[in-house]
């Protein structure tokens, strides 16, 4: 099975160098490019994590953990990626069609990263957006049920799962699209759902705030965390929306390859497509930045002494 798909995917890089060899090219660089990015700004964003303390803690933990996969995606599944393009690509240029020696442990191993760190990404915004739906209508009670602990056995739950979702993709070549279209569709509907409850109950608790603040000072003091948990939600919609951007384009295109695997225009939009999921590893510290004025503060800190350092190491 492993060497079946390992075929399967040198297929599909052998027709779109021969065909596409410019597009592969640019497709190359730019994913070197931005994994460049991606592995640099998710670093400075997981140390300003553990550094803020206005971030919730358990909101926290969630965002340490997609930061993470982001890093790892940018440091080392996408330039693993690029240096399998880059090679097929000399190869092609010099005439010799033989890719054997990538399968089946080379390619394997990478789609295999790619797929387990997508997923991963997956279940982390969706783990997100059930925090803060539990976050906005449970209230006094959310620190009660939702322990530090409990979101910690939820994030090892979460990257299991995502290692067992890439072995059945590895595994099941004749079916790997239709398991990345049940990973994704599910991770949509999931997250989705969570996102417009959390609207629904935002939208309730708007139309209770100015009632509640003439009320005694212990109301007031759950409008304010109502206000509090609203404005955290918001910030976390941020990212799936981002994400969405990103990864909605690949859900369409692994459809459109699932009716025909072998249609050359198929095959550039699934490429296209891809490049869309690197970039959002690249995209999320900027909407950390964006969103969370002490994470943007400590980055640009950060920044600042890295600056600073260079020039105290060039002149001194």
């Amino acid at each position: 099975m492993a060497t079946q798909f390992c075929s399967y995917e040198a297929e599909e890089q052998i027709q779109l160098v021969h065909l596409h060899e410019s597009f592969m090219l640019t497709f190359c660089v730019l994913n070197l490019i931005f994994s460049l990015v991606a592995a640099f700004g998710n670093l400075l964003v997981i140390r300003a994590l553990w550094k803020a303390s206005s971030i919730p803690a358990n909101l926290k933990k969630l965002f340490l953990s997609l930061a993470s996969s982001d890093l790892a995606m940018g440091m080392f599944a996408q330039p693993m990626f690029g240096v399998i393009i880059s090679v097929v690509l000399w190869t092609a240029a010099n005439g010799n069609d033989n890719f054997v020696f990538l399968c089946p442990t080379v390619l394997n191993f990478c789609y295999f990263f790619l797929f387990f760190l997508a997923s991963v990404t997956f279940l982390n915004v969706t783990a997100i957006a059930v925090d803060r739906l539990l976050a906005v209508s449970l209230h006094l009670r959310y620190h009660e049920l939702v322990t530090s602990k409990r979101v910690i056995i939820a994030l090892v739950s979460l990257w299991l799962t995502s290692a067992v979702a890439a072995y059945i993709f590895i595994s099941l070549p004749k079916h790997s699209n239709m398991v990345a279209v049940i990973v994704e569709f599910v991770g949509f509907f999931l997250t989705t759902v969570a996102y417009i409850r959390i609207y629904k109950v935002i939208r309730y608790h708007q139309n209770q705030i100015h009632c509640q603040l003439q009320q005694p000072t212990r109301d007031q003091a759950i409008t304010m965390d109502v206000v509090r948990e609203k404005k955290s939600a918001l910030n976390a919609m941020f990212v799936y929306v981002v994400f969405l951007a990103c990864y909605l384009p690949h859900l369409s295109a692994v459809i459109m390859l699932k009716t025909n695997n072998w249609k050359i225009s198929f095959l550039i939009a699934e490429r296209v497509s891809l490049l869309l999921v690197f970039i959002n590893s690249s995209l999320n510290p900027v909407v950390y930045c964006w969103r969370y004025r002490e994470i943007r503060e400590i980055v640009k800190n950060t920044v600042r002494k890295i600056f600073r350092l260079n020039e105290d190491l060039t002149y001194g």
